[in-house]
């Protein structure tokens, strides 16, 4: 089967990570956050959603994988090794810079108090990070570069992949897809539910919009960052990688009218953003969006309409390639010019005007970071890795 272009799925990817630059904005250390109460409400719940983002990731995430990788058989173990190669090269150099970035804000910081306590502690987050195991630990999920929790999740993910992607392969029949789906939604709300039925204060007693109040981060942060929590949001992207599958060999009708699909989701998406100031945070954080997410997914892959069509535009397609890069590097400038602007001229940067320049300039950045580090990044990774296993596979 003829692989097609999901060019609209690359171009929204620039969205999503925009809407995570934005919800940052709306943050204690954001530019906007001393004006953002002034602005309409559903500007002010699109901003403090901008989480949200993330777990579409996931899901896309796992649609992308299977829809590039053949699951109809069994792995062998050198495809297994091609794989991890493969996932490494895409996201560590990229990551790699996302934390060196973050490097002279924390050796100003031990500078300020330094102590072999502090030094200890610090290399030991920053082996957890560099690692990608930081999610692990509740307490540090957000430790160095914040938005890396994520990447944390995507490595189990990876390792998971290729084992629970060939069992979901296996379903067949819109009846039997719609029940994993639905499975996959409800193992999402698990975690959530319970801490809102338990009551964690702060967490499961404050709207979505909300900026985290709790004294303790230890339970709030497990649900909201434990890699396996989030494993359901990937399954539901490989659930939809298979219907995509099946519609494209069925040469079903859907294909170019993606649009009874996506224009539904992005809609319902609207109207629960919208109302996010009565829905509990931890259900918002963690999956109730899950299947309006599965919708636009879905739909947008299926291509059609004005809203696909300006998606899948060149210099859109671009910018959702650079994507991550912004996603990782965006709040170590962010942090990183505050601390100058703050420690070096004593001034506190913020307003409208102070956003547009920083999202204008980090777009930019990650546009250069993308072209001159993730792509080469990518390759060099990837054939230094394969000459490798070649080797040693000659050599068995």
């Amino acid at each position: 089967m003829q692989k097609v272009r999901l060019s609209a799925l690359t171009g929204v990817r620039f969205f999503l990570a925009l809407w995570v630059v934005l919800f940052h904005q709306a943050s204690p250390e954001g530019y906007l956050s001393g004006v953002l109460s002034k602005l309409p409400v559903v500007v002010f719940c699109l901003f403090r959603t901008g989480y949200c983002a993330v777990g579409v990731f996931f899901v896309l995430s796992g649609f992308i994988l299977s829809y590039n990788y053949a699951l109809d058989h069994t792995w062998s173990l050198p495809q297994l090794v091609r794989f991890g190669i493969a996932r490494l090269a895409r996201i560590y150099p990229v990551y790699c810079v996302g934390l060196l970035l973050v490097v002279p804000e924390v050796g100003y910081a031990l500078m300020g108090r330094f102590s072999s306590e502090r030094v200890v502690e610090q290399t030991g987050l920053a082996v957890l990070n560099f690692t990608l195991l930081q999610a692990w630990i509740p307490r540090v999920a957000l430790s160095w570069n914040p938005p890396g929790w994520s990447l944390s999740d995507e490595a189990l993910f990876y390792c998971c992949f290729p084992f629970i992607s060939v069992a979901l392969w296996k379903l067949s029949g819109f009846r039997n897809l719609l029940i994993a789906g639905t499975l996959a939604w409800a193992a999402a709300l698990i975690a959530p539910l319970l801490a809102v039925v338990i009551g964690l204060k702060g967490f499961s007693d404050v709207p979505a919009t909300s900026v985290a109040g709790y004294t303790d981060v230890f339970w709030p942060y497990l649900v909201k960052f434990n890699p396996l929590l989030h494993l359901p949001d990937f399954c539901m992207g490989i659930v939809l990688g298979r219907a995509f599958h099946g519609l494209l060999r069925q040469r079903s009708r859907l294909l170019g009218r993606g649009y009874y699909l996506y224009l539904p989701g992005v809609l319902m998406e609207i109207f629960l953003i919208a109302h996010s100031n009565s829905l509990p945070y931890p259900l918002v954080h963690n999956g109730l969006l899950l299947p309006v997410h599965a919708l636009v997914i879905l739909g947008l892959a299926l291509d059609g309409g004005i809203l696909a069509r300006l998606l899948s535009g060149r210099w859109l397609v671009f910018l959702g390639n650079a994507s991550y890069s912004l996603y990782i590097i965006h709040l170590p400038i962010l942090l990183g010019v505050n601390m100058i602007a703050s420690r070096l001229f004593s001034i506190k940067l913020g307003g409208v005007g102070c956003m547009a320049i920083y999202v204008v300039a980090v777009v930019c950045l990650s546009a250069i970071v993308f072209k001159f580090i993730e792509e080469p990044g990518n390759r060099i990774v990837k054939r230094r890795l394969n000459a490798w296993l070649d080797q040693s596979l000659h050599a068995v």
